[in-house]
C-alpha cells in the first residue's frame, strides 16, 4: 500500500498556498491586462529570470511624459475577501521605491501600497486588502507611483510583474479554500511544472498508481478560482 502524506513541516504553508487563488501568471490566467495611465502592458517571454523562471511576465516601460499612476489593469475578477486577506506581486525593477495596488468592489476605490527594496532582483510584494470591501472586482497596479519620473533613465524605466496571488496568511490547518463551490477539475503536476494527469472534478485521485515522489496538485472551482498544494507519494 502506498502512503500519502501533506507535508507536515508545510502545515502552515501548505494551507497558504492551498487557500489561494491565482489572479495573474501571465501564462493561463488573468491575461487581459488593459492599459492604465500612459503607457501600454505587455506579456513578454524575455523578463529576467533568475528568481522567476516562468515563461512569462507583464511589462511596462514608462517615459518622463508618462502619468504616474501608469501600470496595468485587470477587471472581471470576483476575489473573495472573506477567503483571502493579502494579495502578492512579483516585481522586478531596476530602481527602488513604492508600488500601489488600486483594489476596487463598486464601492470607493481603495488604495493599498508596499515598497520595493532591492533593485535588480524579483521581490515579491505582499499588499493587505482593506477591512470592510466587498469582492474585488478589478485590480490596477502603478509600479512607479511615487517617483519623479524625469529622473528615470534607460532601464530604470522598465517594470516587470507577474504571479498575481490572493491568499490568506491567517488559517491553520489543511482546509479547502473553495468554501462551497464544487471541484471541477484537478490537474497533477510534476515539481518541475510538467503535467502529468487532468481529472474532471467527481474523479478520485489515482494515488496508488503514481509513483513515489513530491507532486503538485492544481484544482479549479465552478467559479474559476484556482489552487494548488504540495503532496508526497510514499
Amino acid at each position: 500500500m502506498k502512503k500519502i502524506t501533506f507535508i507536515l513541516s508545510m502545515i502552515i504553508t501548505c494551507n497558504i498556498a492551498f487557500g489561494q487563488a491565482i489572479i495573474s501568471n501571465a501564462e493561463d490566467t488573468g491575461l487581459s491586462w488593459w492599459q492604465a495611465g500612459s503607457t501600454a502592458v505587455e506579456i513578454v517571454d524575455w523578463h529576467p529570470k533568475e528568481g522567476n523562471p516562468t515563461a512569462k511576465a507583464m511589462t511596462i516601460w514608462i517615459s518622463p511624459t508618462s502619468d504616474a499612476w501608469s501600470g496595468g489593469g485587470l477587471g472581471g475578477l470576483n476575489i473573495n475577501v472573506s477567503a483571502y486577506n493579502k494579495i502578492s506581486v512579483l516585481v522586478y525593477k531596476n530602481v527602488a521605491g513604492t508600488v500601489r495596488l488600486e483594489l476596487q468592489d463598486g464601492g470607493p476605490n481603495q488604495f493599498v501600497t508596499a515598497d520595493y527594496t532591492t533593485p535588480g532582483v524579483w521581490q515579491k510584494l505582499e499588499f493587505a486588502i482593506p477591512a470592510g470591501m466587498g469582492n474585488i472586482t478589478t485590480l490596477l497596479i502603478a509600479p512607479f507611483i511615487d517617483y519623479d519620473l524625469s529622473t528615470i533613465v534607460g532601464e530604470q524605466s522598465r517594470c516587470f510583474w507577474d504571479e498575481v496571488i490572493a491568499f490568506n496568511d491567517t488559517t491553520t490547518g489543511i482546509s479547502n479554500p473553495f468554501s462551497s463551490a464544487e471541484i471541477i477539475k484537478t490537474e497533477i503536476f510534476s515539481m518541475t511544472g510538467t503535467l502529468l494527469k487532468t481529472l474532471d472534478g467527481a474523479q478520485n485521485i489515482p494515488y496508488t498508481l503514481m509513483l513515489k515522489g513530491m507532486y503538485i496538485l492544481k484544482q479549479t472551482d465552478a467559479e474559476g478560482n484556482i489552487s494548488s498544494s504540495k503532496i508526497s507519494v510514499k
